[in-house]
């Protein structure tokens, strides 16, 4: 960014002129002390009046278009980092979930040793409950590796070390927020989302640039000034006007010509041509996929919404329920002993899922915030 607005500078910059010194007439090869003269030559290039602006033009189009690509990628680095913060935050949530599991498990353990020392049951229910038991100390030890790498991403993005223990709130019900109107978040995004002000900067620049080579047939200047010091005597062509002088002036001015136009600078204008619809395609075909892009979003944070609210007017309550039934019907031999482990592997799933979803809500809100160019603050 600081490269282009250096360069947006220095197109305004003239051309550094040429000094030019010349020994005419001599005696010998390298015999500068006896030359008949020496002149003096000053050379200034001008551009067309005007090329400096459009060069102007096309520099600060891309110095824009520079600008809205580092707020992208800081948009980018920052849902990547929210996304991290909630995946840990997940991570730890499953812990805990696990921690719940293992309560359940030694209930239904303690139910199970009651009902096999009384001889209501076999020896099986009561192997298969301290079996589940054991089983649940395993899922443990994955829980927390997992917990562990998504900690050391977190900590990767936050450049600390990646065993640094950052503490994230825990995840517990989330407000959901009304969805967006699909007019209106389509408004926002045009206005705001960073990569398409870019590619309209990088097209509007890429159009500046077409000017600039439809003006290549235009000639450039050349301001010449300079002078002539005579070594001897009546070697001036003023001698006969004035004997005594030595030194005549030179001023003049140069221009190029188009001569060869055909062969190049038409082939320039074609070129830059291509580029200019090549740019404006570009914007175009952004603007489809970013549509597209803001209509998924939309409609996975409207499902993710309504399956939250699913789980929580109806599967999160009637789960508990369940395994709490499951519990006395288990315990006055009303179930046998697979029904109600699958209750409680049930229960567990449903809440696993339940923080799922929320932290997909969560994240998806933190994409569509990048999509529509706001930052995480808004």
């Amino acid at each position: 960014m600081y490269s282009a607005a250096a360069k947006k500078r220095q197109t305004l910059a003239p051309s550094e002129p040429s000094l030019s010194v010349t020994y005419n007439d001599l005696d010998s090869a390298f015999d500068v002390p006896n030359s008949g003269s020496t002149v003096y030559m000053l050379t200034q290039p001008l551009a067309f009046p005007g090329k400096a602006l459009v060069n102007h033009a096309v520099a600060s189009h891309q110095e824009k278009s520079i600008e809205f690509q580092l707020h992208a990628k800081e948009l980018e680095v920052s849902t990547n980092v929210e996304t991290a913060y909630y995946n840990l935050a997940l991570a730890e949530k499953n812990i805990e979930l696990n921690s719940e599991q293992k309560a359940s498990y030694e209930r239904i353990l303690a139910i199970a040793k009651r009902r096999y020392e009384s001889g209501a049951i076999t020896q099986v229910d009561f192997l298969n409950a301290q079996i589940a038991l054991y089983s649940n100390q395993n899922d443990l030890l994955d829980l927390k590796a997992a917990e562990k790498t998504a900690r050391a991403q977190l900590n990767t993005l936050l450049s600390l070390d990646v065993e640094a223990p950052t503490e994230v709130r825990k995840i517990e019900k989330v407000e959901l927020k009304e969805p967006y109107k699909e007019s209106e978040a389509q408004k926002k995004m045009f206005a705001n989302r960073p990569e398409i002000q870019s590619a309209h900067e990088q097209a509007q620049a890429i159009d500046s640039s077409y000017t600039l080579a439809k003006m290549s047939f235009l000639p450039d200047f050349q301001l010449v000034a300079g002078t002539t010091n005579y070594n001897l005597a009546g070697a001036s062509p003023l001698t006969a006007a004035n004997p005594n002088s030595r030194e005549t002036y030179l001023l003049g001015v140069q221009a190029t010509i188009p001569l060869w136009f055909f062969f190049n600078e038409r082939e320039s204008i074609v070129a830059a041509s291509h580029d200019s619809a090549s740019a404006e395609a570009n914007v175009a075909t952004l603007n489809n996929q970013s549509k597209v892009a803001l209509e998924t979003s939309l409609a996975t944070l409207s499902a993710l919404k309504s399956k939250i609210e699913n789980y929580e007017n109806h599967l999160l309550p009637l789960s508990e329920q369940s395994f709490n039934i499951a519990l006395v019907s288990y315990s006055s031999g009303k179930i046998d002993f697979q029904s109600l482990a699958d209750t409680a592997t049930s229960r567990r799933g449903v809440k696993k899922d339940y923080y799922n979803l929320i932290v997909n809500y969560l994240t998806g809100y933190a994409s569509l915030n990048q999509l529509l160019g706001e930052d995480i603050s808004d």
